[in-house]
C-alpha cells in the first residue's frame, strides 16, 4: 500500500478527502440557516476587525464661496482575533473492513475508501454543529467552547458594556408586552444608528410558549391577524411586534454536549438583519504544508498511512471564527 499523495489523485489524500467532506449537503442549525453570517475564506490564521468611532452628523450651512465647516478625522482602532482550530482525530484499520459486507448489501465487500469517507463525513457533521454553536455565541456576544470556556468575549474586546437583559414580564398577565418590546427595538436602533432589514429573535422553549400564550399577544392576533392563527398550538415561528420569533430547538434542554447552553429555555436572543458585515464567519487554512497561505475552506480532511501499513490515521479539521462586529446591538430577553 503506497503512501497517500495529494498530487496523484489518491482518494485518501488531502485534496480528495477535503473535496469529499466539503461537497456534502450543508446541514446548518437555525442561526446558520438565517444566512446572517457573511462567510469567506482567509489566507491567514488571524483576522482584524476595524472599529470606527465616526457617527452620523448634520452639517451646518455656510456662505457660498466661503469656507465650509471642518471636522476631525474618524478615530479608528483594530481588534485582532486568532481563528479557532477544531480537529477530530480517528483511525481506520485494514482489519475493520476485512470480511465486512457493505451496508445494505448481501455479499458486497465493504470498500476501505468508503469507510474512510464515511468517517470523515461524520466528523464534518460534528464540526458543522460546532460552527452553529460558535455562531450562537456570536449572537450572544460571548463565543465559548462546548464546555463553556470563553474563547472570545466580544464586549470586552471591543470595549463595550454588556447591554442589560430586558424582561418582557411574560409572567404578568396585565403586562403590555408590545410596549416593552418596542422599547427594546428603540434601544437597538439607537445603538445601531443605521438602516436594517428586519429583526429575528431566537427563543428558548419556555420563553416561546409564554410569549405566544400571553394575553396581550393573543389579543394582537385576535384583532389584527384573525382568530385562525390562534388555533395553532404554539407555532415554532410567528411574527409579533415587527419581528420574527423562532423557537430554537436542540433537544430537551437546548444544551450542547457538556451542558453549555445554546439558547436557554427562559431566554431569547435578538439579532438584526440586513446590516453589512455585522455578523462574520471566516475560515482559515489548515495547518498542513500544502495549505500554507491558501484561502481557507470550511473543512479539511486527510488520511495518513500508518507506518506499519495496517491502516490510516484520519484527521478532519475546521479553522473558523464567527463574530458580531457591533455587539452593542445584541440583546437578551428574559421571561420574568
Amino acid at each position: 500500500m503506497s503512501a497517500p499523495n495529494v498530487h496523484t489523485g489518491d482518494p485518501f489524500g488531502l485534496e480528495s478527502l477535503t473535496a469529499a467532506v466539503n461537497s456534502e449537503p450543508y446541514r446548518p442549525g437555525q442561526v446558520s440557516a438565517t444566512g446572517i453570517f457573511d462567510e469567506d475564506g482567509v489566507t491567514t490564521t488571524m483576522i482584524s476587525v476595524e472599529k470606527r468611532d465616526g457617527k452620523l452628523a448634520l452639517v451646518e450651512p455656510s456662505t457660498r464661496g466661503g469656507p465650509g465647516e471642518t471636522t476631525g478625522d474618524e478615530g479608528r482602532t483594530k481588534v485582532p482575533f486568532v481563528v479557532d482550530h477544531y480537529q477530530r482525530d480517528d483511525a481506520i484499520l485494514a482489519d475493520e473492513v476485512q470480511g465486512v459486507r457493505e451496508f445494505g448489501t448481501e455479499n458486497t465487500p465493504e470498500n476501505l475508501a468508503d469507510r474512510v469517507n464515511r468517517k470523515a463525513r461524520r466528523h464534518a457533521a460534528d464540526l458543522t454543529m460546532t460552527l452553529e454553536h460558535q455562531r450562537v455565541g456570536a449572537i450572544k456576544g460571548i463565543v465559548t467552547s462546548k464546555s463553556g470556556t470563553v474563547l472570545h468575549d466580544l464586549y470586552s474586546l471591543f470595549g463595550i458594556a454588556v447591554p442589560a437583559a430586558v424582561s418582557l414580564e411574560l409572567d404578568v398577565e396585565t403586562a403590555k408586552v408590545g410596549s416593552l418590546w418596542q422599547d427594546v427595538v428603540y434601544a437597538i436602533e439607537d445603538a445601531l444608528d443605521e438602516p436594517y432589514d428586519g429583526i429575528h429573535v431566537f427563543t428558548g422553549r419556555d420563553f416561546h410558549k409564554s410569549l405566544w400564550q400571553h394575553k396581550s399577544v393573543q389579543d394582537t392576533f385576535l384583532y389584527h391577524a384573525g382568530a385562525e392563527v390562534l388555533r395553532q398550538d404554539v407555532p415554532d415561528t410567528f411574527k409579533f411586534g415587527g419581528a420574527t420569533w423562532e423557537r430554537y430547538k436542540t433537544g430537551a434542554r437546548a444544551t450542547a454536549d457538556l451542558g453549555a447552553p445554546y439558547i436557554a429555555a427562559t431566554e431569547a436572543r435578538v439579532i438584526i438583519k440586513g446590516v453589512p458585515d455585522l455578523f462574520l464567519t471566516r475560515f482559515a487554512p489548515a495547518d498542513y504544508i500544502e495549505t500554507v497561505n491558501t484561502r481557507g475552506l470550511p473543512f479539511y480532511s486527510k488520511a495518513i498511512e500508518k507506518r506499519n501499513g495496517k491502516g490510516y490515521d484520519l484527521e478532519v479539521q475546521m479553522n473558523a471564527i464567527s463574530l458580531c462586529t457591533r455587539p452593542q446591538v445584541l440583546r437578551k430577553l428574559t421571561l420574568t
